[in-house]
């Protein structure tokens, strides 16, 4: 058995992926290094090592790995980032080292909830009854599809929408989900919304608009995620691919494939 830590490199910018990070920086089996895709401004600070910007696809991305010795990818990137999840499947795949997927589970409603599920956001926009005023979390590429309707009255929160143009009857809001369930309530209130439309994202990071909405009585409809490629904790898995859908599960088996470094993954 070696006794070099194992350089593993975590994909990171969710809530999830510093809860990981935080909990193995300390670890003396484990090296980390953490990778940060550049979107997100001025992002908080990582005890370890950290990269930003991209890879340039699954190549890319095994190369990295190949030049710095890496032996294990967490991606712990959010549920929606689905090509660098592929990419990172895929370089790991190549290399044929370990990689792991920390998915953290789906919101779900509660009795009472008015939501629905879309497999599009082409779908949940031509689906608006005409009339409704509209909260879209989505994201920058699903702006241009809502902003088609021109007769709805349209709020779209995202990054890197300042000084985005638009119709009149859209308003960009350059930020952040709110973490306040009050602040994002007064925000539906404030403008009169009668619908939310978002990710299913899961997590706690951006659940506080789906509260308010929910105190507020406002139909929520949410971008379906996509069915993972592998099986959850507890399902049968690649063999070497993983998914955890807790920050318990991806730190023990980190760990366990560190202590198995030199025979790969532990099985």
């Amino acid at each position: 058995m070696s006794d070099m830590p194992l350089r593993t490199l975590v994909l990171a910018g969710t809530a999830e992926s510093r809860a990981v990070i935080h909990a193995l920086s300390d670890e003396p089996s484990v090296q980390l290094t953490a990778s940060l895709a550049g979107a997100t401004p001025n992002p908080a600070g990582l005890p370890v090592p950290t990269r930003v910007g991209g890879f340039g696809g699954p190549e890319g991305l095994a190369e990295y790995c190949r030049e710095n010795g890496v032996g294990l990818v967490i991606d712990a990137t959010h549920p929606f980032a689905r090509q660098i999840t592929r990419n990172a499947r895929a370089a790991a795949a190549s290399l044929n080292i370990p990689c792991l997927r920390l998915e953290r589970p789906p919101w779900h409603p509660e009795e009472g909830d008015d939501w629905r599920s879309f497999d599009s956001w082409q779908e949940m926009a031509d689906a608006i009854p005409p009339g409704e005023r509209v909260f879209l979390a989505g994201g920058t590429q699903s702006i241009g599809i809502f902003t088609k309707r021109q007769d709805i009255t349209l709020w779209a929160r995202a990054l890197n929408v300042e000084g985005m143009e638009g119709p009149a009857n859209t308003t960009f809001i350059n930020a952040m989900p709110q973490l306040d369930k009050a602040d994002e309530r007064a925000t539906f209130e404030t403008h009169g919304i009668t619908l939310l439309c978002c990710k299913n994202s899961g997590g706690n990071a951006s659940f506080a608009k789906i509260s308010a909405a929910r105190d507020l009585g406002i139909p929520v409809w949410m971008l379906r995620r996509h069915v993972p490629e592998a099986g959850s904790d507890g399902d049968n898995s690649t063999e070497n691919y993983h998914i955890h859908d807790t920050i318990d599960g991806a730190v023990a088996a980190t760990l366990r494939i560190a202590a198995n470094a030199v025979s790969g993954w532990p099985g």
